[in-house]
């Protein structure tokens, strides 16, 4: 038992015992190799009790290893005539037990490839810098161990991560084919106007939702929305428009087609009512067509403007008043008006396309300036013109981190025979 002292307690004026001087721990060490010529190294080794407690291990070949977690380091004992290779093999197996090694040796180069757990000494050596060595190469095995659980904890985490990840990428999966049935499954073919269509969302799930309709025998309605973002959240907004755009009004004795405007207008109150946070905003462009007059209403909702493309290839933008949806209750909307003929096109397209079709904007309503070759891809043929784009925006540079979702429908009128 470690003696006490008495001192006086400065407050009582009492002596007390004082604490016991700690001493550290003695340490574990297991020897390889020396047993058939003990050195003076060895036999002061063994007899320093006060710090160091030794015995002789043996390592089989194929044996488990387990023994040696209760050591603290290792003695290996180089005689210089044992095989190198022999030790090599040994001291791989050990440095995946995290323990380190003391080689007393006369060849340390044999040794110079093991970088971390191994310390390479002269058996002529002072024990005191054995003890040195040793001790270092202790503490090197708790903190390696210490590193090792915290390693073990984080690829736990991250096997967790990795499951947690790839539930949520096969439900962003389902949700991107959801979305995806909500687009049009075939494009009408019939009467005196052609659609084609380009949805290209920047992830799983996209904020922009487009479709194409028929109303009754005449009339025709498509649109195109975009929610601001992209995303789930604006996904999830974009199948909410799909069932709240109202094209028709059911009456006692039939029905009533709802202009452009009121659609908006209604589609807004209604955002507007789900109390939307202050960031879920929508862009639209709602426009209906009669198949005999080729007459065109449309409306806007701070949507990009629809560019139309006469018979002579001649291009402008068709404007409307509207601001965004789900911002303000009440807000109205202008219905507008244009007389399409054959030959005609008008091509609807979300935010993201912008930059590809447009280099410079002034203010509305005045003409954009287009990017080189725009001009001339407008006027090809539409099925050539959304292969043309889609090459465009592959050749973009970070194409692959595509930064908005794009979204195009263009409506030809067909030319006569």
């Amino acid at each position: 038992m470690t003696p006490t002292s008495l001192i006086d307690n400065p407050r009582s004026g009492t002596p007390q015992a004082a604490d016991p001087i700690s001493t550290p721990a003695a340490l574990c060490v297991g020897v390889l190799g020396g047993r058939k010529s003990r050195s003076e190294f060895l036999d002061a080794l063994f007899t320093s009790m006060e710090w160091c407690l030794c015995e002789h291990i043996d390592l089989k070949a194929d044996g488990d290893l387990e023994f040696l977690k209760d050591l603290d380091a290792l003695v290996l004992i180089d005689n210089s005539t044992a095989a190198p290779d022999l030790w090599r093999r040994q001291l791989y197996r050990l440095q995946k037990c995290r323990i380190g090694v003391l080689i007393m040796t006369r060849r340390p180069w044999v040794f110079s490839d093991f970088k971390m757990g191994v310390v390479c000494l002269s058996p002529d050596s002072s024990v005191e810098m054995a003890q040195g060595a040793l001790t270092a190469l202790s503490h090197m095995r708790s903190l390696i161990r210490r590193v090792d659980r915290q390693f073990s904890a984080m690829q736990r985490l991250s096997k967790t991560l990795q499951r947690q990840y790839e539930a949520t990428d096969r439900e962003l999966q389902l949700a991107s084919r959801l979305q995806r049935d909500f687009l049009p499954k075939s494009l009408p073919h019939r009467g005196p106007f052609r659609f084609e269509t380009m949805f290209r969302p920047c992830s799983w799930v996209s904020g922009d939702i487009f479709d194409i309709f028929r109303l009754d025998e005449k009339h025709w309605g498509f649109y195109l929305a975009d929610a601001v973002g992209h995303g789930v959240a604006a996904g999830l907004l974009t199948m909410y428009i799909k069932y709240a755009i109202r094209p028709k009004r059911i009456l006692r004795n039939g029905y009533e087609l709802v202009p452009p405007s009121e659609v908006l207008r209604h589609l807004n109150d209604l955002l507007i009512a789900q109390g939307l946070p202050d960031s879920q905003f929508i862009s639209g462009w709602y426009g209906m067509i009669n198949a005999e007059t080729l007459e065109l209403k449309y409306a806007v909702a701070g949507h990009p403007p629809a560019l139309f493309i006469d018979g002579e290839g001649d291009i402008r933008e068709l404007h409307g008043d509207g601001c965004l949806l789900g911002i303000n209750a009440g807000e109205t909307f202008s219905d507008e008006t244009i007389s399409l003929d054959p030959g005609h096109r008008v091509l609807v397209y979300s935010d993201g396309l912008e930059p590809t079709l447009i280099s410079h904007r002034p203010l509305i309503p005045q003409q954009p300036i287009f990017e080189d070759g725009i001009v001339e891809l407008l006027r090809r043929p539409a099925n050539d013109l959304i292969s043309q784009l889609r090459e465009r925006l592959d050749n973009t540079p970070g194409s692959l981190a595509q930064e908005d979702d794009v979204s195009v429908v263009i409506m030809d009128v067909e030319k006569k025979p």
